[in-house]
């Protein structure tokens, strides 16, 4: 993880964001209660959670902003099943184990092939009539200059700053929903104010 991803995670600490205060209630009021957090960060999503009394599991490719995660958890005597992980690797979780996914930023940070292969993982560990929360970056929000070189279709590679070398994917709406044909879109939107990207809320569906 860059500095700055450590640092915006940092600066996050005891905020959430606005969707995840009505993902409680919703996840309650369908007895949902096992939660992953991918791509977890410093664990502000985890530790909403963990107060609110779910079940939450999480992972994120860094340790060291891990730990941090952890050391909150444990400053509130707060329980959460907590790894070091490869998100581009196939997840160490059982099929149909999770009641809920979050993923908020984080799965745009890697090649189109892997992004499939990461939404195929969601959907191996959702149960059915599970819920979804993403936020990825929208290609129709960004403005790219003429100088850009994409590395491939969507995708560019940070030439300089903090994220020189990072993939950065940007998401076309009709992109990003044929990964989810068979979900129910409870909510989507995009150029909120908290963020210029789409926030999608979604439910498994029977197949």
């Amino acid at each position: 993880m860059s500095t700055a991803w450590k640092n915006w995670h940092l600066s996050k600490e005891g905020t959430v964001e606005p969707e995840v205060n009505g993902l409680d209630r919703l996840f309650s009021g369908t007895n949902a209660k096992k939660i992953l957090d991918i791509g977890c960060g410093a664990g502000r999503h985890v530790v909403y959670f963990a107060r609110k009394g779910f079940e939450v599991y999480g992972f994120d490719g860094d340790e060291e902003t891990l730990e941090r995660a952890k050391k909150l958890l444990e400053n509130e005597n707060l329980r959460a099943d907590l790894r070091v992980w490869d998100m581009t690797k196939q997840l160490p979780y059982r099929d149909a184990f999770f009641d809920a996914v979050l993923a908020v930023r984080v799965i745009h940070h890697t090649r189109l092939s892997n992004i499939t292969a990461i939404m195929n993982e969601i959907n191996r560990l959702l149960k059915t009539d599970g819920f979804l929360f993403l936020q990825v970056p929208s290609y129709e929000s960004e403005t790219f200059d003429s100088g850009t070189i994409w590395a491939e279709p969507g995708t560019l590679i940070a030439r300089g700053g903090s994220e020189k070398g990072v993939p950065h994917h940007f998401f076309r709406k009709d992109e990003l929903l044929g990964f989810f044909s068979s979900y129910t879109v409870i909510e989507l939107h995009s150029k909120s104010d908290h963020y210029v990207g789409y926030c999608l809320i979604a439910q498994k569906g029977k197949r």
